[in-house]
């Protein structure tokens, strides 16, 4: 099969050689397009410029459609201006902007530039911030490697896309017509009969997006505006592809940022995976990495000695003898510490007397307002007396740099994720990043999913949204059995200013699922025998509300012989251990199943509304399966 395979390649490349004859091209580039041909049993479909070799300058010579996505191919004897390169990619662009495969609108991420050099060509070769250079020995290695996110199917519906839109390109060894599928050729991928976008993993569907996804990605908004929706409804996705929207425009700098330190981290490599030519336009940082680093640069102190904090937190605690018999809860009271007083900048005990603390568990006694502000007081001098800053100090003291002296190159867009999660410091500080104008500011979050203290709005840190964004609605990421059990947990949003989509409104994409609610006494015996059970090589996670209880489920299974890493130290590539953490380690991740052990309620359980946050957002994680514990 392998000679009748190789075979037919070589009398394509001699049809090719036919159809092109009368073609006015340098030989070199005949060659190239007679490679390119000879692939079309493999389901790449050739567009050539009908003005080539004189085609104009800031258009692509050939477009190719495949099974890799779509390629922008310029080719050139020198190196073209970036420019050229920019436009021609846009121009291709804009041709392909609303077609649709049957698993949503197509993205820009399906593209990618390509500059194909003679073979002799001794410049610079190698990937650059707009393009691929290669030369054309070296086009086998660009058709046989990278991912593969089209069928087939799908690249000709593009390819004919792209020949109905525009005169400018002819296609090259093939028509309208269904191209006849040889003996030989490489195999479809894929081939059931459901839906692209409820076949793909998630993770693959950031090539496609669907209406109101696309809207938002090439919206311009005149300040800063919003992406909210329910739990898997693609706001990540999204925020992503109007990053490399912007950066494709060359708009200048941006900043993915997000309160928690591995969001970004899992975020990037996602990025670098959709748009490699990109990743150097667009900086990866926690707000307090962020924070840290601009301070240092301007020569102020900024190192955060977390033992040195806890310490000076537990010294203060151990003297306490008031607090406790209202709530004995050591990170209770660090979370009115951290969230409720320099989280939102409270600065003298008047303010905090008639503070509103919506969301804290029920309220604070009036008499015991002084106790507490005392608490933190001391808390402040312990603090002091170590000479040590804690997160909150940090993100203060940049928010006061800031204003004082503002950046001197100002970011072109900032991109906030998991925004619920932060405090007014925090955004306050995204805001001083970002400035008000026209796309500087992106909010993405659900306030549903708040899995840290909150009870403030965006009104408090000064940010107004009126009426920009965009309320996402299906959900990609949960089979309909999982998202109807998670929609069943109560969970109040205290972030957004105007009501929330409930995830028991979330539209689902994908159908069937299993939920296993299991009762009994022996549940490490239980979810040990499930977690066996489950399929092969399917990634797992077992996500808890509490460390302590992430720690015991650790040394679980690590006892048990099955192999297991913390959900804390994960980058979020794709790994065959089953992950254990809590539900904030479980931000900006999925998996085919996920197991929720029961946990005992005890004083160091928050409070019930962020506990049901916590659930909703672990419940969500799951995919395909997802298990529930309930002890007797």
């Amino acid at each position: 099969m392998t000679g009748t395979f190789h075979h037919r390649q070589e009398w394509l490349r001699r049809e090719a050689e036919v159809q092109l004859r009368d073609r006015l091209l340098p030989s070199w580039q005949k060659r190239v397009l007679h490679r390119f041909a000879a692939e079309r049993d493999n389901g790449l479909f050739p567009l050539l410029n009908q003005f080539a070799p004189h085609t104009p300058r800031k258009r692509p010579d050939l477009v190719l459609v495949g099974r890799m996505g779509v390629l922008v191919v310029l080719l050139r004897e020198t190196e073209p201006d970036w420019e050229d390169s920019r436009a021609a990619f846009v121009w291709t662009a804009e041709l392909l902007a609303g077609a649709s495969i049957g698993s949503g609108l197509l993205s820009e991420s399906v593209l990618r530039s390509v500059v194909v050099h003679p073979v002799e060509h001794t410049g610079r070769k190698g990937r650059s911030a707009d393009h691929l250079a290669i030369t054309g020995d070296e086009i086998d290695r660009l058709l046989k490697h990278g991912e593969r996110i089209l069928t087939s199917d799908e690249a000709l519906s593009l390819a004919k896309h792209l020949d109905s839109r525009t005169f400018d390109l002819v296609p090259i060894m093939w028509n309208s017509e269904p191209v006849p599928r040889q003996r030989g050729s490489v195999p479809e991928v894929l081939q059931e009969p459901v839906p692209p976008a409820a076949r793909r993993p998630f993770r693959d569907w950031r090539y496609f997006l669907d209406d109101a996804q696309l809207g938002a990605v090439r919206r311009s908004y005149s300040g800063p505006a919003q992406i909210s929706g329910p739990a898997g409804t693609g706001k990540t996705t999204l925020a992503l592809h109007r990053l490399a929207y912007l950066a494709r425009r060359g708009a200048g700098k941006l900043l993915y940022t997000a309160p928690l330190p591995w969001i970004p981290e899992r975020v990037a490599w996602r990025f670098e995976e959709m748009a490699p030519e990109l990743s150097g336009q667009v900086e990866f940082r926690s707000l307090h990495a962020w924070a840290r680093d601009f301070l240092v640069g301007r020569g102020r102190s900024a190192d955060v000695d977390e033992q040195e904090v806890r310490r000076a937190f537990d010294a203060v605690w151990t003297r306490d003898d008031v607090l406790h018999r209202l709530r004995n809860s050591r990170e209770y009271w660090k979370d009115e510490v951290d969230r409720v007083i320099k989280g939102r900048g409270i600065s003298s005990f008047d303010a905090y007397r008639t503070l509103s603390r919506k969301g804290r568990g029920g309220q604070l006694p009036r008499d015991f307002r002084p106790h507490a502000w005392r608490f933190y007081c001391d808390y402040e001098r312990e603090l002091s007396e170590r000479g040590v800053l804690d997160d909150n100090d940090v993100l203060k003291r940049a928010l006061v740099e800031l204003e004082r002296r503002p950046l001197p190159r100002q970011y072109a867009g900032v991109v906030v994720d998991e925004a619920q999660e932060l405090t007014v410091i925090g955004l306050r500080l995204a805001h001083a990043i970002s400035g008000d104008g026209p796309d500087q500011l992106l909010l993405v979050g659900d306030g549903q999913q708040q899995v840290l203290t909150g009870g403030w709005r965006l009104s408090e840190a000064g940010i107004s949204l009126r009426g920009r964004g965009e309320v996402l609605r299906h959900d990609y990421r949960n089979r309909d059995a999982v998202l109807q059990r998670a929609g069943q947990v109560v969970a109040i949003n205290r972030f957004d200013e105007e009501p929330a989509l409930p995830l028991s409104a979330a539209l689902p994409v994908r159908v069937g699922g299993q939920v296993v609610e299991w009762h009994g006494e022996d549940q490490e015996s239980a979810l040990l025998s499930a977690l066996l059970a489950r399929e092969a090589d399917s990634s797992a996670a077992v996500i808890t509300e509490t460390d302590a209880a992430a720690e015991h489920w650790l040394g679980v299974l690590r006892r048990s012989g099955v192999a297991a890493r913390p959900l804390s130290g994960w980058d979020g590539r794709g790994t065959g251990d089953v992950l254990v953490g809590t539900s904030s380690h479980a931000k900006g991740s999925e998996f085919r199943s996920v197991f929720l052990p029961a946990e005992p309620a005890d004083g160091s359980r928050a409070d019930h509304e962020t506990h049901q946050r916590r659930r909703l957002a672990a419940m969500t994680r799951a995919r395909d399966l997802l298990w529930l514990a309930h002890l007797h």
